[in-house]
């Protein structure tokens, strides 16, 4: 159980045109109580996440007085950060307090999209990052996006497989929507920017999520959690509660149908990938077993196989 603590775009120096944080979670910046409140609603506490903001951006004397007010738990944290927030004499405070678990917003591999963002970094930065960290054997989560301005679905796939070159293994994908009060919404009333639809989104994340299993790799979150009453604040763009389970039903046609599989086997968990959103009409045997099969192929084996196959009919 991750104990999820929000700090809206504290320690952000500069706003991406996505970003509007109190739109987005409809969460204030907690005060000490209010961190120690939400703590005391878990039963079960296994790790600590400081999520919303750039936490290496906030002063080092607030990180320590945010670290030091969760200190007697005694437990792992994860916190997320961009990166040219991170520094060597950061990371040792880090390592001193038992974070665990670095989430950096990579978004791109692509100086035009991250310029075209205002992410205010660059890829040369992505990479310091993420060096730095395997430095100091920190655990990197990558967060990526879909659809950003001057995005496209090889754009996304390239990043991913530079990461993945970089032996970054732990990723959340998510697609762009469109928030009010972002310049990003401003784009899109002036008909600058178009954001990708549902299906678009479903596609290309699939697509990475097929590169991800390829590579023996996790997606720890695909698709952006809108709490229910964040939701009249999404102005456009390709949202859906199960955006998670439409890609990763996706992914389970795709194998299916350019490998032409006859027979799956799979643990009961995982049965909705091939009964729902139109999977139950495929033509295979289905089969539920302690195995995840397609055919005779693991999970990792058919991905790669089902890439090779769009990649040379492409």
């Amino acid at each position: 159980m991750i104990i999820p603590i929000f700090l809206p775009n504290a320690g952000c120096k500069n706003r991406c045109i996505f970003c509007n944080q109190y739109s987005m979670t409809g969460e204030k910046m907690p005060t000490k109580s209010d961190i120690l409140k939400i703590i005391d609603k878990y039963p079960i506490k296994n790790e600590i996440a400081f999520y919303g903001g750039t936490f290496t951006g906030l002063s080092i004397k607030k990180q320590i007085e945010i670290l030091e007010s969760v200190k007697f738990l005694n437990l792992p944290i994860r916190i997320s950060t961009r990166p040219d927030e991170i520094t060597e004499e950061n990371l040792h405070i880090l390592k001193k307090y038992n974070v665990k678990t670095i989430e950096i917003g990579i978004q791109s591999m692509f100086d035009d999209i991250l310029s075209a963002s205002n992410r205010g970094h660059t890829k040369k930065d992505n990479i310091n990052a993420i060096l730095l960290l395997q430095k100091f054997n920190f655990e990197i989560s990558a967060h990526l996006m879909v659809g950003l301005p001057k995005d496209t679905k090889e754009k996304s796939l390239k990043t991913l497989n530079e990461l993945i070159n970089l032996n970054v293994n732990i990723f959340r994908i998510h697609p762009t929507l469109v928030f009010k009060n972002t310049k990003l919404e401003k784009l899109y009333l002036n008909n600058q920017y178009k954001p990708l639809t549902l299906e678009e989104a479903v596609d290309i994340t699939s697509e990475m999520l097929l590169l991800i299993y390829a590579n023996n790799a996790k997606a720890i979150r695909l698709g952006y959690f809108v709490p229910k009453q964040s939701l009249k604040n999404i102005v456009a763009g390709p949202h859906h509660p199960s955006f998670g389970d439409m890609v990763k039903t996706n992914v389970a046609k795709k194998i299916i149908t350019r490998l032409n599989i006859k027979k799956v086997y799979y643990p009961k968990k995982y049965e909705s990938w091939f009964y729902a959103y139109g999977n139950n009409k495929l033509n295979i045997e289905k089969i539920i077993s302690d195995k995840f099969l397609f055919d005779n192929f693991d999970l990792s084996s058919a991905s790669r196989m089902a890439l090779r196959k769009e990649f040379l009919n492409g």
